[in-house]
């Protein structure tokens, strides 16, 4: 496994060892058993569902199609746990094609699957990952969108992104993973966990502006999700334990981390 993988999944696991990678048997008792994304290849998505830019400006998803095929994420502005990790893992692929538009012609849209959020802060999310990607056409391809319930369920529904509210801890409980559509709005594809390579990213691409749709991928289920749980009572007692094994753990894993890159470093320099 890819240590970067590995040294996330032990840090979720410290804050959050079970409900977010739980996958139940009986769904009458776990009502995230449907959270995933169910894989619509070769579906052609509606383009005239309506959202607000970052700018405040109402805009149809048809205007950032036709043209180029585009990179869909569904998540939340304010998430806690998975959204930010995907992105960041998209963004770090990206920086490893090369900077010409033959590979990077393609438009980003992150949607916010919250109602209450505002196109301010999609605004500052936008800012803040052009500035991390630092590739100028980015400025007129990447938008962050905010919309209503009605019109984020439709597209949800469309891209088979399976989702719910969870009101005790007061998240949005949703799969991890990117949404890869033809310049005419067809699901090409599906990049799913959170590690994204520059090969896979453009081989989805490329399939994308062929207008050509790959083949279902292994459904890995992250969910992001972290539930509260109570002070005092026995779960909260195991949770502290399983915390500080998974402490142990982390500082162990970076250890290994930090000496392996030390060895390549040494081996590179020499």
């Amino acid at each position: 496994m890819n240590a970067r993988i590995l040294f996330f999944l032990v840090l979720a696991r410290l804050f959050c060892p079970e409900s977010e990678f739980a996958q139940a048997t009986d769904p009458a008792k776990d009502p995230n058993r449907a959270i995933q994304f169910e894989q619509r290849l070769n579906h052609l998505i509606g383009l005239n569902e309506e959202f607000t830019d970052e700018n405040g400006q109402t805009v149809s998803l048809d205007r950032y199609f036709h043209e180029r095929p585009t990179v869909l994420e569904l998540g939340y502005y304010e998430c806690p746990m998975l959204c930010g990790v995907v992105l960041n893992a998209f963004v770090q692929g990206l920086q490893d094609l090369p900077p010409t538009l033959a590979k990077r012609d393609f438009n980003f849209i992150f949607i916010s699957i919250d109602p209450k959020e505002s196109s301010k802060l999609a605004g500052s999310k936008r800012e803040n990952y052009l500035r991390r990607f630092g590739w100028a056409p980015a400025t007129e391809r990447w938008h962050f969108l905010t919309g209503s319930e009605s019109a984020i369920r439709e597209l949800a529904d469309q891209v088979g992104f399976h989702y719910r509210y969870d009101q005790v801890s007061k998240q949005y409980v949703h799969p991890s993973g990117l949404v890869v559509l033809t310049p005419s709005g067809k699901i090409s594809s599906y990049l799913l966990g959170i590690e994204f390579s520059a090969k896979k990213i453009d081989r989805a691409l490329t399939l994308a502006r062929q207008e050509s749709a790959g083949s279902p991928v292994s459904p890995l289920v992250l969910l992001c999700f972290c539930p509260d749980v109570a002070p005092g009572t026995v779960a909260y007692v195991v949770l502290m334990a399983m915390r500080l094994a998974a402490v142990a753990t982390l500082i162990a894993l970076g250890l290994i981390i930090y000496r392996a890159s030390r060895r390549r470093n040494k081996n590179v320099t020499t």
